[in-house]
């Protein structure tokens, strides 16, 4: 059980490497199915401000297979999570903490540490991953942007028609 007061007191560091399976709603994102090989590297310290309220804050690092919206080929995401929590009633939350970027965390009753940094790695997932650049995306995105309507006309403006366009064509 999550018990941030005992663990700031203690000045609690946690430091480690898992295997991505272990984290079991991180592992059922990653889209190529093969997790085995893939890590997650912790390191996230507990301490307490001036007036004593707890925080958290450190690193989760990741690697996820996803499929690039942009394209739909396969893409990989090195991701790194930075989590700042203050754990204490959200009024406490003094200027300074605010300012370094602290945020307002109450846990649910019975979290664990390694849900709670499950939930902070699950928020660095982008909610549409693309490559960098446009010029690393694939086949698909390449065809799309010289697609010519079939009747000759104006190029359409909706994805839809587009994809609807290429499934004409396949």
């Amino acid at each position: 059980m999550l018990e941030p007061g005992a663990s700031a007191a203690k000045g609690l560091r946690l430091r480690l490497e898992t295997p991505l399976l272990e984290w079991a709603r991180l592992a059922a994102v990653d889209e190529a199915g093969d997790s085995s090989a893939k890590q997650v590297r912790v390191d996230v310290r507990f301490r307490s401000d001036a007036h004593g309220a707890p925080l958290l804050e450190g690193e989760i690092e990741f690697r996820l297979s996803c499929a690039c919206q942009r394209c739909l080929e396969p893409l990989m995401l090195d991701l790194v999570s930075r989590p700042k929590l203050f754990f204490g009633d959200a009024g406490e939350l003094g200027p300074t903490a605010e300012a370094a970027g602290f945020e307002h965390c109450e846990p649910e009753p019975g979290m664990t540490l390694r849900q709670l940094l499950e939930d902070e790695a699950l928020l660095a997932i982008p909610a549409f991953p693309v490559h960098e650049r446009s010029e690393d995306c694939g086949a698909l995105a390449e065809e799309l942007a010289t697609l010519e309507p079939a009747d000759g006309g104006e190029k359409s403006s909706s994805p839809f028609a587009v994809l609807a366009e290429l499934k004409r064509k396949n």
